[in-house]
């Protein structure tokens, strides 16, 4: 057994997952940030069913909702997802957890679909042939991101926005497009773009694989490649402790690291392992 595999299974006190299909339906409820939420509910939780016999019961919101959730014991799940290592340590702090591992990244990009009216000059950003912070200051151009009091993501716009002002040396734009950009439940923002109802949003790359959705990568110093994170934690007083801890090594080193890794997330060598999950 490799050694990365040895350490999360020790992580899970040595709990097996593989060989189950057939067993019992348990149910394991998972908390999970939205930027996953059609890997999740798709190829995912086929795939957790066909290997451990498990159902797959989420909920998918913005990481910070949810953490404030089950910080003021409105959710109860088995496991939380984030995209925000910072809230799982917060909730650590509180005793709602042991540990957490943070096992992937991913970065910023911006999509938009064939249905919106302004697809041409997108294209045009998306091949190189016009400035991507002229297209996006376009008066008539509608986009949108999610609420940054609510998701991790929306912080990371308004964080990716400014790095594209001091990529291309021009804060004002990159001031124009702050304002102007609209927020969206994390839950729908992708749905609003997809139908042509924006004409660009700001995304995770892990949430654009699947979808009716073309992307524009930005610029190396802009994506913040470096700082986004998935991260995992069982909950302390999880319903379902074993059915959390056999998802859990599901998704670090079973199939459902392979359906993430599809989906665009990129996994780290070694996950970085805080305290016991």
């Amino acid at each position: 057994m490799p050694a990365r595999t040895l350490l999360v299974a020790a992580m899970l006190y040595l709990l097996p997952i593989f060989g189950v299909t057939g067993a019992c339906a348990e149910p394991v409820q998972v908390a999970y940030a939205g930027s996953l939420v059609a890997t999740m509910e798709g190829p995912l939780r086929a795939a957790l069913y066909r290997d451990t016999g498990l159902q797959f019961a989420g909920e998918a919101k913005g990481s910070r909702a949810l953490a404030n959730l089950i910080a003021a014991g409105l959710r109860f799940p088995d496991v939380f997802i984030s995209a925000d290592a910072a809230l799982l340590k917060r909730l650590q702090r509180m005793h709602l957890l042991r540990g957490y591992v943070v096992f992937g990244s991913a970065r910023m990009v911006i999509a938009y679909s064939d249905k919106s009216p302004h697809r041409a000059l997108l294209q045009q950003a998306a091949a190189g042939k016009a400035s991507l912070l002229e297209v996006l200051t376009e008066p008539a151009l509608r986009v949108g991101s999610t609420d940054p009091q609510l998701d991790p993501k929306g912080a990371r716009t308004l964080r990716a926005i400014e790095l594209l002002g001091r990529h291309f040396h021009d804060m004002a734009k990159a001031r124009t497009i702050a304002a102007k950009v609209e927020t969206f439940p994390e839950e729908d923002l992708a749905v609003r773009v997809e139908s042509g109802e924006l004409d660009a949003g700001f995304f995770y790359s892990t949430e654009t694989p699947g979808r009716q959705l073309r992307t524009i990568e930005l610029p190396a110093d802009a994506n913040l490649s470096n700082d986004i994170a998935y991260a995992m934690a069982v909950m302390r007083n999880a319903p379902h402790p074993s059915a959390a801890r056999r998802f859990a090594l599901f998704l670090l080193e079973g199939a459902g690291k392979t359906v993430l890794q599809r989906a665009g997330v990129r996994y780290f060598t070694s996950p970085r392992v805080n305290g016991l999950l």
